[in-house]
């Protein structure tokens, strides 16, 4: 009866009550690999050479992985250095797509596209669509290794494009956008840190104000000019 006591506790003890994924999710997202561009250029360099454009459209754009698994050559323009994100793939094998930057062209020349959709990261044997369960194990976990970089998710690199916006001073509303969210609220989830200190960088700037040259550079080019 003790024996059976003991074994009916122990399995108690696995089950997780309400809420505990939710309080999972928000530890997860407080905690959320914030990588170097040191790290990044580490992955770039340990990928497997036919995906490393496919990894740099996720660091470089922000696209998700199903977003990047999905990239089509019709969603690029290279005039207008654009890349337009429509599709995605899915393990059910539905897609949506994406978009590119000039580093595909190097890419293009060397691997070609796949399929009716010219998709620019189609499987290894570019006979079908790239997945998930594929791309964990054959190229993030060896683009983590070589790289010698802590194992973290796919999406930390869609984390490192948004905080490199931020720290870079694009406005809030245009990261929101072209990372797809509907408000600036996700960006203040995520991103909680870079917001930190508001005050003293607000300082800071306002003390460079009467700064000669410290005006808007196409004020300071104007000026040249003239």
């Amino acid at each position: 009866m003790l024996l059976l006591d003991l074994k009916a506790a122990l399995v108690c003890k696995k089950i997780r009550h309400a809420g505990s994924r939710a309080k999972e999710i928000r530890e997860h997202k407080s905690k959320a690999t914030r990588l170097t561009t040191r790290e990044v250029l580490a992955m770039l360099d340990g990928c497997p050479p036919r995906y490393r454009a496919m990894m740099w459209l996720m660091a470089g754009c922000g696209l998700r992985l199903g977003e990047a698994m999905a990239v089509a050559r019709d969603q690029i323009d290279f005039k207008t250095e654009t890349l337009r994100v429509d599709f995605q793939i899915t393990e059910d094998g539905e897609t949506e797509s994406g978009k590119n930057s000039a580093i595909q062209r190097r890419h293009i020349r060397n691997h070609a596209v796949w399929g009716p959709e010219r998709l620019l990261f189609p499987n290894v044997t570019r006979t079908n669509y790239l997945y998930a369960s594929y791309f964990y194990p054959k190229i993030w976990m060896v683009a983590l290794k070589n790289g010698g970089v802590p194992y973290c998710k796919p999406h930390s690199l869609r984390h490192y494009y948004g905080s490199r916006l931020l720290y870079a001073g694009v406005p809030e509303n245009d990261v929101a956008d072209w990372m797809g969210h509907s408000s600036t609220d996700v960006l203040r989830e995520h991103y909680h840190y870079i917001f930190e200190g508001a005050e003293q960088r607000g300082r800071a700037a306002i003390a460079t104000m009467p700064t000669p040259g410290a005006d808007d550079p196409t004020e300071k080019e104007a000026s040249d000019v003239a």
